[in-house]
């Protein structure tokens, strides 16, 4: 049964708040952590840990199986859906580390890094961590008990930067980073069992399996091809190229990411569930579809096109002179996001169709363009490859929507026409603003001017054109806690 409407409005604004509490709040205290270790390591070290990213995204994937969102798309759940999850991760998850433990040497070799044996062996054991504490956080956010996800989140994030930055101050190097990475794992698993409120028993179904198998495999190889295509420039740079520009590429990727994945977040877990909600009322579906991508975009492109912007004061503000090499790849990483965050939501709307196989189908299409694009560029120095990164993501949200208007009745030009007023907008903010760096050569006050600048623009813009969104926007914000 759909909820109804008042209530649909009252937990779609609660989970929107507390999602952006919990990625803006964990963004802000890992950049502040971020910039600290920054200026203490080098390239070198982040280049360590960031040839290792792609083995951790995907054994992820591999270990969720999909399963998480059937979970969460799944109107009544049993007992044993869930304890029949929780042993089938748990057993990938030791599975994926005894690989990774066992084939740690030929992955040093690989990268031509001996000292990424020992390392990775440590950090693998982050595959069994969040294992452990997958079902408790699906239960979680099936119940859109965002409030406890953003606090674990949080505590997690602050107790392990505390130790990384405690650990680089006393001379650990690589292992600082490390570090960080494990606990924090460490300690989501430990507060997800202890305020979760799920235990598992001695239960396991293979009628559950296959029920929520036969959604799930297709989730499954999806987010596989997808976490390749997200993490392979990291193997590709890290294998041309030596561990200081996977450093400096890792890093842009790694501040980039902070803007695209709290994007990425909120939209992606509120969206979800809530959208699974009314899954069968397929008018309403559609209609929250519409004004959640008219949202989407009147956020998405001002705030990544200005951060492209502000790139170089940004980078050296921050993270200080020897991080300048990354000023242009931040830049180009961002103008990608974009269309990762567009292509995510739309992603999200085909898994609560119930059409795994189109979401394979689309990122088999995304291999093939990446095979070609990869083909034309790899060659080529490390910026020119990233403008193909750029290349294809715009392609394949293009294509992404061709797909679903066939699927869905909205059409390519309907959603174009949708976000067009919040893009064409942000790029009059981009070129009103980008002539003040011409007159101004102090980065702080350029910072200041340039995004001072945008936010007045943008939102006088809109004020003018009398833009429903951003007066949508304002009331949800004062209803906070209501």
């Amino acid at each position: 049964m759909a909820l109804e409407e008042k209530e649909f409005q009252r937990k779609t604004r609660s989970a929107f708040v507390w999602n952006m509490i919990d990625r803006i709040g964990s963004q802000l205290i890992s950049a502040t952590i971020g910039i600290a270790l920054a200026r203490m390591l080098g390239a070198a070290e982040y280049g360590l840990t960031g040839a290792l990213a792609i083995f951790i995204a995907l054994s992820q994937s591999i270990t969720d199986s999909g399963f998480s969102a059937a979970l969460v798309r799944k109107q009544k759940i049993s007992e044993a859906d869930y304890n029949t999850v929780f042993y089938y991760n748990l057993f990938i998850s030791i599975l994926l580390y005894i690989i990774g433990y066992l084939g740690a040497p030929t992955i040093a070799q690989f990268f031509n890094e001996p000292v990424l044996i020992p390392i990775a062996r440590v950090l693998f054991i982050v595959f069994i961590f969040n294992a452990l504490c997958l079902i408790q956080n699906a239960k979680m956010v099936k119940e859109i008990d965002f409030r406890k996800v953003a606090t674990i989140n949080v505590c997690a994030i602050v107790i392990s930067g505390v130790i990384a930055l405690i650990m680089a101050t006393n001379g650990y190097g690589v292992w600082a980073l490390v570090a960080q990475i494990t606990i924090q794992a460490f300690i989501k698993m430990v507060m997800q069992w202890v305020w979760g409120g799920w235990r598992p028993r001695a239960i396991f179904s293979w009628q559950s399996f296959k029920e929520l198998f036969a959604f799930s495999s297709n989730i499954l190889l999806a987010n596989i091809l997808n976490v390749l295509f997200l993490n392979i420039y990291s193997a590709i740079i890290g294998r041309l190229y030596s561990s200081r520009d996977l450093g400096y590429y890792s890093q842009a990727n790694k501040w980039s990411d902070m803007g695209v994945t709290t994007l990425y977040g909120i939209i992606q877990n509120s969206t979800y569930t809530l959208f699974s909600a009314i899954q069968d009322d397929r008018e309403r579906l559609l209609r929250s579809y519409r004004k959640t991508m008219k949202l989407t975009a009147f956020i998405t492109f001002p705030a990544l096109l200005a951060l492209a912007l502000t790139a170089r004061p940004f980078i050296l503000i921050l993270l200080g002179d020897k991080w300048e090499t990354s000023i242009p790849m931040f830049s180009l990483l961002l103008m990608a996001g974009i269309f990762t965050v567009l292509t995510t939501l739309n992603g999200n709307y085909i898994r609560i169709e119930g059409t795994s196989s189109l979401i394979l189908r689309l990122e088999i299409f995304k291999v093939i363009l990446f095979i070609i694009v990869l083909a034309l560029t790899w060659h080529l120095p490390i910026l020119q490859l990233l403008w193909g990164l750029v290349a294809t993501r715009a392609i394949v949200y293009l294509v992404s929507i061709v797909f679903i208007g066939r699927r869905i009745g909205y059409s390519w030009h309907q959603q174009i026409l949708d976000i067009m007023p919040s893009c064409a907008t942000a790029l009059l903010m981009v070129c009103f603003a980008y002539p003040v760096q011409l007159f101004i050569d102090n980065i702080y006050l350029l910072f200041v001017v340039q995004i001072g600048i945008c936010i007045a623009f943008y939102l006088t813009i809109n004020r003018y054109i009398q833009n429903d969104i951003l007066n949508e926007l304002i009331f949800n914000i004062k209803k906070i806690g209501k």
